[in-house]
């Protein structure tokens, strides 16, 4: 499972370092984030969906079965 949290944040035209310190988070880990080195933890993607306006099922994509995505 990988988040779309990068494109979520291009789609909408917002800027990583102001999602980063909206939430309280420094801009490498809100960067790490994106990059899908790290995850936020559960308070934390709740408050990326409420920011985002997108429920928190739209953080996340689901590879499929063969590995596509």
């Amino acid at each position: 499972m990988r988040n779309r949290i990068s494109y979520l944040i291009k789609a909408r035209g917002l800027k990583q370092n102001h999602i980063a310190k909206k939430l309280g988070v420094t801009e490498q880990t809100f960067s790490n984030w994106c990059r899908n080195i790290t995850q936020p933890d559960l308070i934390q993607s709740y408050e990326l969906s409420k920011l985002l306006d997108v429920p928190m099922e739209e953080l996340v994509e689901e590879e499929q079965e063969n590995g596509e995505n």
